[in-house]
């Protein structure tokens, strides 16, 4: 197998700590476990040696390859492990020397949405809480929320604090004193508690973290970009004042901050904690080619908090291409998908990652109108999504068809989407007798909502339910011969929709239902039909939808998350939708006009994740930007927040990826030296230094700016 130089000096590594820091694709598996096969061959027992993974599926990879290659040698593999199975192997531990009690290991999630749910009606009671605390969506809240606090060492108030959650969910504090006093007496411990508890339990008994410490002499991590506050106090224990720590992780790719994850540990904690670590960077991508690699400099580049290496492309990669579609009458992803198609290659070779599932909406119609067929993970599909159920069932009550359009629960679930569309607020069971009488008559729907009124659990919620009444009677006696768009613009303003959904949800949820309804308002109004056609177009849509199996394991283009593809790669990647606002992901953009530095440093790795999941095309669609264009011919990778006066449609990201500049730069280096001429751009540092490390003589002229820009606005707050 040939190894790079760095690769090599990583496996040679001599004494003392270490932090590698590895770009994406970088083959860092391929290091780790020339690393372990390396302290082998110099003696180490390999009970000396311990690998730790973030996940199962990671472990499972990392000692298959390694025992693959030790075959033949004589060598036996060390332990590799996920921090989680070291946790429980140390309550175990903990448990048999009593310093931990013995209780029953849970790990279906129902058992501890369950307990979640239980311990949240309980603190509801007990403070006189909203019945909306225990809904479907406030569970996935509060179970988030838990989720933090086990990820730390620090007690709930304070990661709430921390989390910088709006003050009507400071209940979790409460519910979580709860939950954990239910769990105690129910003597169980969940998956999350595993890593928790061993960790609080060192942290009060010293004499407990000194039997725990100094039994390995080398531990190496893998992902450490991932590690969140308790697991890198396990790791600090487990090294105790003996063992040498080697860890790989790129910064670039830190994208799980709701989990506890920080850029901060694999910057400078690592060094804070593990003393004098020597450096090393894997610095060559063998997964796409010189343009992408170029673009993905320019944008992480803007990034402060992370180390400065550049990504450069492998020689022999792909010559991995960059579109950029602008967005018209026709969603350009099917363009690009049916160009693709063309060349003979198969929709599973492609994805279209997203950044919030919003994204989804006028994709997904856009594939349904031309046949092609794809697979969403991670979310509901556009007709099965709540707020889209809600909206078209509100359509059907201005068209007379609520009850005739559908089955019994289907139309039952649209009802009970509309109830919640913004929410009653009554108890469930209420809920679902409210809709089941509609079902029967959705004629009076107006009245036998008004005849809840009195039982709201307040005058508030009361005079809320009477206002949903007159809606429901004023949608319900609009013509359906007027156009979609009206009657949906309608419902949300008198209903204060996006208000509702600001205040009910989590921010992240909230902004993902608002863009929801925004992007299907929007494929309304793109069409300009009535209710009738607009309903007839969809019920189309949505017979294509059904019959194409969208929920197949291995059918058509996978749309998912770039949180989920992490990790993952494919020949031709998508990202739709790259708009400010959503790209980066901007939480009630209207009502904050500056965002964190932090926050946009974590947006940025998001997508520079997304970007670097291509090997061989890169396609970016985006709204019609002209000054965006005029920039990308420039080559000027400025960001427009600092430098554009008012609005600008297109991602931010995209002025700072440089693209023109990056395709042409790249084009350059792979072209025979007689056709190399020189390529002209307004900023050319970072390619000069690209240039200089992947010793090429493709020659750089400066080119004037596209126009002076000026600053009119700080977006952003230093730290």
């Amino acid at each position: 197998m040939h190894l790079t130089e760095e690769q090599e000096a990583i496996i040679r590594h001599g004494d003392g700590h270490a932090r590698v820091s590895a770009v994406a694709g970088s083959g860092k598996t391929t290091a780790m476990i020339g690393r372990v096969r390396h302290l082998l061959q110099q003696g180490i027992a390999p009970e000396k040696i311990l690998v730790l993974m973030f996940n199962r599926s990671a472990r499972e990879v990392f000692a298959e390859r390694l025992h693959r290659s030790l075959q033949g040698s004589g060598l036996r593999p060390p332990a590799v492990r996920t921090f989680h199975a070291l946790g429980l192997r140390l309550v175990e531990s903990f448990t048999a020397k009593q310093h931990l009690p013995r209780y029953r290991l849970v790990t279906e999630e129902f058992q501890l949405e369950r307990l979640a749910r239980e311990a949240m009606k309980k603190h509801a009671a007990k403070v006189d809480g909203e019945e909306s605390w225990a809904s479907k969506e406030g569970i996935e809240g509060f179970l988030l929320f838990l989720d933090r606090v086990k990820s730390d060492i620090a007690p709930p108030q304070e990661v709430f604090a921390a989390c910088e959650l709006g003050e009507q969910f400071s209940h979790y504090i409460g519910a979580y004193k709860v939950f954990e006093s239910l769990r105690r007496a129910a003597r169980i411990r969940f998956y999350q508690d595993l890593i928790h508890e061993p960790v609080l339990a060192m942290q009060q008994q010293e004499a407990l973290a000194d039997w725990v410490a100094n039994h390995v002499g080398h531990i190496l991590v893998d992902e450490y970009q991932d590690i969140n506050e308790v697991q890198q106090q396990l790791l600090v224990h487990i090294a105790g004042q003996r063992a040498q720590v080697m860890v790989v992780g790129d910064v670039d790719q830190c994208i799980y901050a709701w989990r506890g994850a920080k850029p901060d540990y694999i910057v400078s904690r690592f060094a804070h904690d593990f003393s004098r670590p020597s450096t090393y960077t894997l610095s060559y991508s063998f997964r796409y080619g010189h343009r992408l690699a170029l673009a993905a400099n320019h944008l992480i580049a803007n990034n402060r908090l992370r180390d400065r290496k550049l990504c450069l492309a492998w020689p022999a990669n792909p010559d991995t291409r960059i579109f950029c579609l602008p967005e018209g009458k026709v969603h350009p992803v099917v363009s690009a998908l049916l160009g693709w198609q063309k060349e003979n290659r198969c929709l599973d070779e492609a994805v279209i990652l997203v950044r919030i599932y919003a994204q989804s909406v006028p994709v997904e119609l856009s594939l349904l109108e031309h046949n092609i067929p794809y697979r969403l993970m991670g979310s509901d599909t556009v007709f099965t999504c709540p707020e889209v159920r809600a909206l078209l069932g509100y359509l059907r009550l201005c068209q007379g068809t609520l009850q005739e359009s559908e089955g019994e629960g289907t139309g039952f679930a649209t009802v009970l989407a509309m109830l919640m569309t913004p929410h009653l607020w009554l108890k469930k069971e209420q809920l679902h007798a409210l809709a089941q009488k509609i079902m029967h008559k959705p004629g009076t729907a107006d009245t036998l909502i008004e005849n809840y009124a009195d039982e709201a659990s307040s005058p508030y919620l009361s005079s809320r339910i009477l206002d949903l009444a007159k809606v429901w009677r004023r949608i319900r006696k609009m013509s359906p011969t007027i156009r979609a768009s009206t009657v949906l613009h309608t419902l949300i303003e008198d209903t204060g929709l996006y208000e509702h959904f600001l205040y009910a949800s989590r921010p992240a949820l909230a902004e993902n239902k608002i863009k929801t309804c925004q992007a299907f308002v929007r494929f309304a109004q793109k069409t300009g039909k009535s209710v009738e056609k607009f309903l007839l177009e969809i019920e189309e849509l949505a017979v294509k939808g059904a019959g194409k199996s969208l929920g197949g394991q291995h059918e058509g283009i996978l749309i998912t998350s770039i949180h989920r593809a992490k990790g993952l790669e494919w020949p031709l990647v998508i990202l739709p939708g790259l708009e400010e606002g959503i790209v980066p992901f901007c939480q009630d953009k209207e009502g904050k006009a500056e965002q964190e530095a932090g926050d946009i440093e974590d947006e940025r790795r998001l997508f520079y994740v997304g970007m670097t999941r291509a090997k061989e095309q890169l396609c970016l669609t985006y709204p019609q930007d002209s000054r965006l264009e005029r920039r990308k011919k420039a080559g000027d990778s400025r960001s427009p927040v600092s430098t554009e006066k008012g609005a600008y449609p297109a991602s931010c990201f995209l002025y700072e990826a440089n693209l023109d500049f990056s395709e042409r730069l790249g084009g350059a280096i792979l072209a025979p030296d007689a056709q190399k001429e020189a390529v002209e751009g307004a900023d050319l540092t970072l390619g000069k230094l690209y240039l200089k490390e992947v010793q090429s003589g493709v020659r750089l002229k400066k080119k004037k700016r596209s126009g002076q820009g000026v600053k009119i606005r700080k977006r952003r707050k230093e730290k």
